[in-house]
């Protein structure tokens, strides 16, 4: 009797060794404890897979400028961190991949960064812009540099518009933050005890080589 050649693939995936999985490397090479478990796992396999795939997308949100440099430094961080964090814990590897896809995806991952105006860490100032999940926005923290134990300055968050600015009310102060390729423009308008503007409105450029996840370092 002839098999139907459904059955035929059906059966090829329960009995292919586990190794034979697919992910976004190859693995007949892989090497460390977690490339060796996510080979092993047909959900981290395809985790692996998507990752990649968000990732190579997440790429082309700028034709051109430093945002390329910026976002595979940020995934070089992230891969550094899950082998040292999870190592080969299937569970924590589920959960890292899924996270990782949220942030790869978020709308307006394209503003991530930190961007810095002044000599930075040595003097000058900062800002963090992260993206927001599962609201639409992000989030813009400005910093006085080094930032070891905090000298916040402005905290807000709020939608970026069509025209790629995002206004939000600080303490009575507006504050209209104009985002381009690789820069944010600070512009801050209010009563005189928004006078500190005179100080912190200006360009921020970012910085590809910094990530808006860790503390300025003195």
């Amino acid at each position: 009797m002839a098999i139907h050649p459904g059955v035929w693939a059906a059966l090829a995936l329960v009995l292919a060794p586990a190794g034979a999985h697919a992910a976004s490397f190859d693995c007949k090479k892989a090497a460390t404890p977690t490339e060796k478990a996510i080979c092993a796992d047909l959900g981290l396999s395809r985790l692996d897979e998507q990752v990649a795939e968000a990732f190579g997308k997440a790429q082309a949100a700028w034709p051109a400028g430093n945002w390329r440099v910026f976002v595979r430094n940020e995934q070089r961080n992230w891969l550094k961190d899950r082998d040292a964090i999870c190592k080969a814990d299937r569970a924590c590897l589920k959960q890292d991949y899924e996270r990782r896809l949220i942030f790869l995806k978020a709308p307006y991952l394209k503003y991530a960064g930190r961007y810095v105006a002044g000599r930075c860490p040595a003097d000058g100032l900062y800002l963090d812009v992260t993206p927001s999940y599962p609201e639409a926005g992000v989030g813009v923290d400005l910093y006085l540099c080094p930032n070891p134990a905090g000298n916040m300055l402005v905290q807000v968050s709020g939608v970026v518009d069509a025209q790629g600015r995002l206004v939000a009310q600080d303490g009575g102060c507006r504050r209209e933050f104009r985002f381009g390729q690789d820069t944010v423009t600070l512009v801050s308008t209010g009563p005189s005890y928004c006078a500190v503007s005179a100080k912190i409105d200006q360009t921020y450029r970012r910085d590809p080589a910094k990530s808006p996840y860790l503390s300025e370092s003195p």
